[in-house]
C-alpha cells in the first residue's frame, strides 16, 4: 500500500515559494511513508532526504526534528487509511456486517502492518506518534460502536460497554498482529479465525435483546 494524497491542495496557490515549500514538505512526508512501507521502521534523515530528492538541510528547514516528520507521516497514514466518516448500513443483517467488518479490517490491517511496526518503534522518541496511536485505537473502537449500533442499543449500559470492550479486543490491531506475527497465521487463515470468533461469540452476544451480560 502506497499512501498518497495530502490534505492541502497547493495547485491553486499563486506564490511560487509557498508552492515549492509545501511540495518539498509533502515529498519528505511521502518519502518517509515509502521507506516505512518498504520495512524501514526508523528512517534516517539522510535516507528520507535522498528518496525525496532534497538535502538533509532542506529536511530540517521544514521539520524541526525527525520526530516532527515521523508524526506528520503517521498522521497522513491514518487520515488516508482510516475513514471515520465512511457510512455503515446499520440496517443490513448482522451476519452481513460481521462478514464485511472481517473482510475490511483484515485487508486494512494487513496493509497497515509496516506503519504499525514503525509506530511501535518510534513512539518513545516521537511522543506525538504515541498520541496518534492512542487516538487511532479510540477511532477504531468508535467505528465498532457505529458498526453495531443497532444491537448495542438493545443492551443496558453496563452490558453495552462490556460487549463493546470484547469487540474492541477481538477486532483491534493487536488481535491481527497476534495472529499474523505470534501465531504466524496466513492472512487467509487469520481472516477465517476472525470470522469464526464473530460467528461463535459476537453474533450470540449481539442477538439477545435486553439480556444482561454477566459481569464477574
Amino acid at each position: 500500500m502506497k499512501i498518497v494524497g495530502f490534505p492541502i491542495d497547493v495547485s491553486r496557490s499563486q506564490d511560487g515559494r509557498i508552492v515549492r515549500g509545501l511540495r518539498t514538505r509533502q515529498a519528505l512526508i511521502q518519502a518517509t511513508l515509502d521507506l516505512i512501507q518498504a520495512g524501514d521502521v526508523e528512517p534516517t534523515s539522510a535516507a528520507i532526504a535522498t528518496i525525496a530528492g532534497v538535502s538533509s538541510r532542506a529536511l530540517f528547514q521544514h521539520f524541526t526534528s525527525l520526530a516532527d516528520l515521523y508524526a506528520a507521516a503517521f498522521d497522513l497514514a491514518v487520515s488516508r487509511a482510516f475513514d471515520r466518516n465512511r457510512p455503515v448500513d446499520a440496517a443490513a443483517p448482522l451476519s452481513n456486517r460481521i462478514e464485511l467488518l472481517v473482510s475490511d479490517r483484515a485487508q486494512l490491517f494487513e496493509e497497515w502492518l509496516p506503519v504499525w511496526h514503525f509506530a511501535e518503534r518510534v513512539r518513545s522518541v516521537a511522543p506525538a506518534v504515541g498520541l496518534g496511536v492512542a487516538q487511532l485505537r479510540k477511532l477504531l473502537r468508535e467505528r465498532l460502536a457505529v458498526w453495531f449500533s443497532t444491537e448495542l442499543g438493545n443492551l443496558d449500559p453496563g452490558s453495552r460497554d462490556l460487549v463493546l470492550d470484547s469487540l474492541d479486543l477481538a477486532f483491534g490491531l493487536d488481535s491481527w498482529m497476534n495472529m499474523r506475527e505470534q501465531l504466524r497465521l496466513s492472512p487467509v487463515h487469520a481472516s477465517r479465525t476472525w470470522r469464526f470468533t464473530a460467528e461463535a461469540i459476537v453474533l450470540q452476544a449481539l442477538t439477545v435483546p435486553n439480556q444482561p451480560v454477566a459481569v464477574a
